[in-house]
């Protein structure tokens, strides 16, 4: 297993060992622990160790490898026809051997599960009674299975934008849709109120109906380079990738530049640059070994997403949702389906999420707390934007208070909203 450690600057008084996880599935702790002094403030620097870790298939600890043209080619992952839908199976089924083939076992054995065993043993290694522990999006999941399973363990626990592991396929489906509907509603509101958007004064909802109609007619292109079509599953993908900043400016440029049929930019970089992310392998591997969300039949798989686009039509449900139906057909079942466990720890667990977050909704931090009722409390960033912790003044004050002197905010505090 990788590891990274950045030490406490005032070692006299360390309180000991925050060992960090930035999500993903695929994302390298190690390469989060590198940029420690650019998320944590300098109290939290001073006074811990900062220990983060590549997960087991991840990053330097025997990573999933599988064929490029594997893992990014194939067909369709929005199937129209039962024919399509079987395609997609066999494709997945191939791709599945492949990354056994060049990966070995490791493949079998990447579940969160697998994950929260190897947290206790890196604390046993550090020769740590008990860890603090911070976990952002997926790292969430790390967090609250080692809290179910070795909560004793834990001297702190902070969890940071909330992926709800109570959820079955058609729940986390229209939770994706209502918060892609919901970002699509947030950047409406961004140009509306900001004059100096590239859309200033325009009607958004017409301006976009008419991008989702030339969309479906094969009438858009990327920005510099008129052989590749943006289609309407494009649109949506990078409007949700737009919203974890948020970026609005950006995006807006964005589509004024597709709409016009300009040059390149920046979020066009970034979205070929997401498209062949070399986490791919890894996040498919863990989500699919830790969730049940396959669509058995073509007829579940259009019952499915023909609600999340009566949710969210304009960004014709979400591009999560559908990742989440198709990505492991033809693949073994879970290991470890979702499920819900009891979060034992001495000190309640702190949750922080956006009110308004494209990937890990609102709604699944309230469903946490719910769940948890005993053993957590909630804090709310009320403005937009995917992660928490290092958003505002605000928002660093409460998790700095939760991690250096265990001060639990009161369950339903707040943060207010920053102007993106």
């Amino acid at each position: 297993m990788a590891l990274a450690r950045h030490r406490a600057t005032d070692p006299d008084h360390r309180l000991g060992v925050l060992v960090v996880n930035p999500g993903g599935p695929g994302e390298s702790g190690v390469n989060f622990t590198f940029g420690a002094r650019w998320v944590f403030s300098l109290g939290i620097l001073a006074r811990f160790d900062i220990v983060g870790f590549d997960p087991r298939g991840v990053g330097l600890s025997q990573p999933v490898r599988c064929s490029s043209d594997l893992l990014f080619g194939g067909p369709t992952s929005y199937p129209s026809s039962s024919a399509e839908f079987e395609s997609l199976r066999e494709h997945n089924r191939q791709l599945h051997e492949d990354c056994v083939q060049h990966s070995g076992p490791i493949v079998r054995h990447v579940s969160t599960d697998d994950v929260v065993r190897d947290v206790d043993a890196l604390r046993e290694a550090l020769g740590e009674h008990k860890i603090s522990f911070y976990g952002l999006s997926y790292g969430t999941v790390i967090g609250q299975r080692y809290a179910e399973r070795h909560g004793g363990n834990v001297r702190a626990m902070l969890l940071d934008s909330l992926v709800d592991r109570a959820l079955d396929a058609h729940a986390f489906v229209a939770a994706s849709a209502r918060a892609a509907a919901d970002s699509f509603e947030q950047w409406k509101l961004w140009n509306t109120s900001t004059s100096e958007s590239p859309l200033w004064g325009l009607d958004l909802d017409a301006f976009w109906d008419r991008l989702l109609e030339r969309a479906s007619r094969g009438e858009l292109v990327t920005p510099g380079d008129q052989s590749s079509p943006i289609t309407v599953h494009d649109l949506s993908s990078t409007l949700t990738a737009a919203a974890y900043g948020p970026d609005w400016a950006e995006f807006s440029s964005w589509v004024r530049d597709v709409d016009e049929g300009g040059v390149a930019d920046a979020m066009e970089s970034r979205r070929r640059v997401s498209d062949v992310s070399l986490s791919a392998a890894a996040l498919t591997t863990v989500t699919c070994a830790d969730r049940d969300f396959r669509a058995r039949t073509f007829t579940e798989y259009k019952a499915l997403t023909r609600e999340a686009q009566r949710i969210s039509p304009r960004t014709a449900g979400s591009v999560r949702g559908n990742e989440a139906l198709t990505s492991c057909l033809g693949l073994p079942d879970a290991d470890t389906p979702q499920h819900v466990g009891v979060m034992d720890t001495e000190v309640p667990t702190l949750l922080l999420n956006s009110k308004h977050d494209p990937a890990t909704s609102y709604e699944n931090a309230a469903s946490v707390r719910r769940q948890q009722v005993l053993g957590t409390v909630l804090v709310t960033y009320e403005g937009a934007g995917h992660g928490v912790y290092d958003r505002t003044e605000c928002t660093r004050q409460i998790g700095d208070a939760y991690l250096l002197s265990l001060t639990v905010p009161l369950d339903g505090s707040a943060c207010p909203a920053t102007k993106p």
